[in-house]
């Protein structure tokens, strides 16, 4: 009845049935308590698993296993000594050791065994779980980018990410915060002999005219030639459940950006059947570029312009039951905004198939494919005045073949992963100065030393064309200690137009002891720009 949603008519059926009818079957206490649980009655399910321990199935591994799982929303430590309790029944754990929630053996004995049984597998996935979701950790990381190619003053970006970032647990669940500075420098615009320059950067490359038709020679641009930013300190926080159903967070960026906003999101993920779906609202950064995530400001009429934000949905749905194979799926839409900035719209649907070649605690290899199809609805990757800076083709189409090694022992963790891709992509033509609005604003602030002046529109042609490209990436994590762990890794991305680097170092600490597993496979923080 409970199974088929028929939940009062379950609670009847339930009260008719005494405690002294279980009699001592183990399995049917067990049974009871989990039905009692269905219905809406937790604490009822605790009683009833407490009283069978307390009789015929105080050695029932099961048991102690099942009650810890009421217990680790509102009672985490004992619901941790049950598992301690169950651990010891089961043969991982020594009986001086059973009681010591916080001692190294038990997190010892939390680590993945390739022997081990279905049972013993989940005690110790439920060891590890319940002790890190309320062990507190406070992580420093730097991130460091790096692009050869593009264009000096615009698109050839360096950029430095120091983040400090907590966690603890809180309100059932686990609560974060984040602070994070960035440092940007694009470099300097190549300049003519009298020290200006006309590139496509805000209005320099403007060419204006009088009503009259008679032409206006402008200067070029000398102010701004270095465009970088030491930006101030961002804000965020989030929490999530501790089932992995809701997450939420709220941020601010970072003091010092050119455009400043609020940013954030919240997740709702299940499983229906063998799938596991979620869905996200969220209102995000883009961070391609110094014009695109912070702003930039024209260095003729002063105005700011860019701080590009994409506010939408994106949903998901992933299978994997634990063989061999398993997919992933994702498809987002947004609407993407920033000051002085024309507005669009993204699509995007990205799907990839996996195959575990080897699926040990210790070592995996997995092999796939992938494929990522975008739609823009206009082209605004320039960085004249009304453009995003940010690459936004009208099609673009991807295939990709990823090969991953991950492999742990009990102080180190590493990652190493390849892929090569091929893709297609085109952009229609568009205005150069796509946002009428800004252009007018910013011809008005000319006009007291100008006069009235009018801009002759420029039309970008149309382009497109075919590319392939390659991604490396390597992770390095190692125990120090119970409490520090030290990370690295680096990736090397390289195709058509776009050859980034990236370099991160990092330092957790964690304020119990942990003597289980490191991450497999390792997850180093991301900045919060980079949040889905």
């Amino acid at each position: 009845l409970a199974a088929e949603g028929e939940l009062e008519s379950a609670r009847a059926h339930l009260a008719q049935v005494p405690a002294a009818a279980l009699g001592d079957d183990t399995g049917r206490w067990r049974q009871f308590a989990l039905v009692q649980e269905a219905i809406g009655e937790p604490a009822a399910a605790r009683t009833t698993l407490r009283q069978a321990l307390a009789g015929t199935a105080a050695d029932d591994v099961q048991s102690w296993r099942d009650l810890a799982r009421l217990e680790r929303r509102d009672d985490p430590s004992h619901a941790l000594q049950d598992l301690a309790q169950a651990m010891r029944l089961a043969g991982l754990l020594a009986a001086a050791d059973a009681t010591a929630i916080d001692a190294p053996a038990l997190t010892l004995a939390s680590r993945a065994q390739a022997g081990d049984d279905w049972l013993r597998r989940g005690l110790r996935n439920d060891v590890a779980s319940l002790y890190q979701g309320q062990n507190p950790s406070l992580t420093l990381q730097q991130d460091s980018d790096r692009r050869g190619d593009g264009t000096p003053g615009r698109s050839r970006l360096s950029r430095d990410t120091r983040m400090l970032h907590g966690e603890m647990p809180l309100a059932g669940g686990r609560g974060w915060l984040r602070l994070e500075q960035q440092r940007f420098d694009a470099g300097r615009f190549r300049t003519d002999g009298d020290g200006s320059h006309s590139e496509d950067f805000g209005t320099c490359s403007l060419v204006v005219r009088r009503p009259d038709g008679s032409p206006v020679a402008l200067p070029g641009c000398s102010g701004g030639l270095r465009q970088r930013l030491d930006s101030g300190v961002g804000v965020a926080a989030g929490w999530n459940d501790a089932e992995g159903r809701w997450s939420f967070d709220l941020g601010r960026t970072p003091g010092g950006y050119r455009v400043g906003r609020w940013l954030g999101g919240a997740t709702l993920a299940a499983t229906l059947g063998a799938f596991d779906w979620s869905a996200t609202v969220s209102r995000r950064p883009l961070d391609p570029s110094l014009l695109t995530e912070a702003g930039a400001v024209d260095p003729r009429s002063g105005l700011a312009w860019g701080g590009v934000t994409a506010s939408g949905v994106t949903l998901s749905l992933g299978y994997d039951v634990g063989g061999a194979d398993g997919f992933w799926s994702n498809w987002s839409w947004r609407r993407l905004s920033g000051r002085n900035v024309a507005d669009n719209q993204r699509a995007r649907a990205m799907a990839g198939w996996y195959h575990h070649l080897i699926d040990r605690p210790d070592l995996r290899f997995d092999v796939g494919a992938s494929a990522m199809a975008w739609h823009y609805a206009r082209d605004l990757g320039d960085y004249t005045l009304g453009q995003g800076g940010y690459y936004s083709p009208q099609g673009y189409l991807s295939l990709g073949l990823p090969v991953s090694v991950a492999w742990r022992n009990a102080n180190w963790s590493v990652l190493g992963e390849a892929s090569v891709s091929v893709s297609v992509a085109h952009s229609d033509a568009g205005e150069l100065y796509p946002a009428h609005g800004a252009l007018d604003a910013a011809l008005r602030r000319l006009e007291p030393v100008y006069g009235e002046l009018v801009a002759d529109p420029v039309i970008r042609r149309a382009g497109g064309g075919r590319g392939n490209g390659y991604r490396l990436r390597l992770e390095v994590e190692r125990r120090l200690d119970g409490h520090f762990v030290l990370g690295a890794s680096t990736t090397l991305q390289r195709s058509q137009d776009f050859s980034p680097n990236t370099f991160r170092l990092y330092l957790r600490y964690v304020w119990q002891p942990w003597q289980g597993d490191l991450p497999l496979p390792i997850a180093p923080l991301e900045p919060y720009a980079e949040r889905r």
